[in-house]
């Protein structure tokens, strides 16, 4: 853990890191309580979108951890969001980016999911964009948040801004991989993937992605296609992944999410 005593006094830095992660821990949580309502536009087969939280609370704390980390090293970049839904992840990010002096782009078609994919249909996890900027202007910094609407495919083929950390939540495998095609060389060096979809004794063949469907068959085709080497792991939430470009960087000082689990039960 030596990225977080940045040459400092020890003792000073661990008790900061460990405020931070405290003190989101309870802005998250406020977040999701504040979100916590029924989906009156829910179209999900299986309800999955039935209710308009999304991602907050604990789920989040992995992210907010890996840019403390990332703005511990000094590794600049903006963080990239793909996949907004209603916007609970979207404040969570523009309360930490904005602390941490990280620009916050997040890119969605705020008219749902572009096609019918597995068990999901087209028009699912619909968010309006005045929805999510009247959620975002409640409980984050609407104002630290700039908005990229229309498809992937099109929306990011000019995105030019190195990038810190990228989180993909987009459930369809065509979907991430037009993120990926579009963004992925803008990964700074350090930078780390966060992503939706993955089930921890299903999507992981060690420390790789598995064949399987939607997101982490997308990052499984882009990766075998274009060669690239990296490093997956459950990432301290269920369904979330943290992917490592080994090209980049091995991110020694990224804190294991299992780690952070374990210390946030006794925060």
């Amino acid at each position: 853990m030596d990225w977080i005593f940045a040459n400092e006094d020890k003792h000073a830095c661990i008790k900061a890191w460990l405020g931070f992660l405290r003190r989101y821990r309870k802005t998250f949580t406020d977040i999701a309580k504040g979100m916590g309502r029924w989906n009156d536009e829910s179209t999900h087969s299986l309800g999955h979108d039935k209710w308009a939280v999304g991602w907050a609370s604990d789920a989040m704390l992995p992210m907010a951890n890996a840019l403390f980390a990332l703005k511990s090293f000094e590794i600049e970049g903006a963080v990239l969001e793909c996949g907004v839904f209603k916007g609970s992840s979207t404040a969570c990010l523009s309360l930490v980016c904005e602390e941490l002096c990280f620009e916050l782009d997040c890119a969605d078609s705020f008219e749902g999911l572009p096609s019918e994919e597995g068990h999901y249909g087209k028009g699912d996890f619909l968010g309006t964009l005045d929805e999510v900027k009247k959620n975002v202007s409640r409980f984050g910094k609407l104002e630290h948040v700039n908005f990229v609407k229309g498809w992937y495919s099109e929306t990011l083929k000019d995105y030019s801004k190195p990038l810190a950390l990228l989180w993909i939540d987009v459930d369809l495998q065509e979907s991430t991989i037009d993120v990926l095609r579009n963004v992925y060389s803008n990964l700074a060096p350090g930078a780390v993937i966060f992503s939706d979809g993955f089930s921890e004794d299903v999507d992981f063949i060690g420390n790789q992605i598995a064949h399987t469907g939607g997101e982490p068959a997308g990052f499984f085709r882009y990766f075998e296609e274009n060669k690239i080497n990296y490093c997956a792991a459950p990432g301290g939430s269920k369904g979330l992944a943290m992917i490592i470009p080994r090209e980049s960087s091995d991110l020694d000082f990224v804190i294991p999410p299992k780690f952070i689990s374990t210390i946030i039960e006794r925060l």
